[in-house]
């Protein structure tokens, strides 16, 4: 087990899965359908409806 974290390459393979899964979060955050979910969420503090729960 020792050997496998003191691998330089399993460094480069991190790095480059993270930089990916970022690049991946970004694309599905900023995606064109996001834009009205995203403004019907930021109104839900201010609607006057009684939540159900």
């Amino acid at each position: 087990m020792k050997s496998f974290f003191a691998d330089p390459d399993m460094g480069l393979i991190g790095l480059l899965f993270f930089f990916i899964f970022f690049c991946v979060v970004i694309m599905w955050t900023f995606r064109p359908g996001a834009k009205k979910f995203y403004q019907d969420q930021a109104q839900i503090p201010l609607s006057d409806k009684e939540s159900e729960s």
